[in-house]
């Protein structure tokens, strides 16, 4: 993963950063490790979008994020929709466009206990999406308010 990278954009008039959904796909085009790419959507993302006032949230959330052909449309409309909801937005129309959606449960770990504990708690946006993290990888940086796997 770019490790300067933030997720955001520059503004051409004023030189100040811009967040921007449209930004996440950068690094699935660009071709990162899968684990990078997964932190960002999973972990940054919700950080990102959590400092924004609601009015910025809102103006956010409206702009269509392009399609990438990938499992990680899923993922990213998954999130996106689980954050509308968490911080009391409307959820976007473009999160239910078809492709954004998977044929068969995608569950981002490979350790079977994480599998069945992340089939069990996690929210429903990701559920409905068939993009599934680690439901303990959803904490409250993000705004998060619960904890949604029991902790050992």
């Amino acid at each position: 993963m770019d490790g300067g990278h933030t997720g955001r954009t520059r503004d051409a008039p004023t030189g100040l950063r811009r967040f921007s959904l449209a930004d996440f796909v950068v690094g699935i085009e660009e071709g990162w490790p899968e684990g990078d790419i997964q932190r960002w959507i999973v972990g940054g993302l919700p950080r990102e979008f959590l400092a924004l006032s609601a009015a910025d949230q809102r103006k956010v959330l409206a702009e269509r994020v392009p399609l990438t052909h990938t499992k990680w449309d899923a993922l990213l409309a998954a999130m996106v929709e689980h954050l509308a909801r968490l911080h009391g937005h409307e959820q976007p129309a473009w999160v239910d466009e078809p492709e954004r959606f998977l044929d068969s449960p995608w569950v981002l770990s490979p350790v079977p206990v994480i599998r069945m504990e992340a089939l069990m708690f996690a929210p429903a946006a990701f559920l409905r999406h068939g993009a599934i993290p680690d439901p303990r990888d959803l904490d409250d940086r993000g705004g998060e308010r619960h904890d949604w796997a029991p902790r050992p």
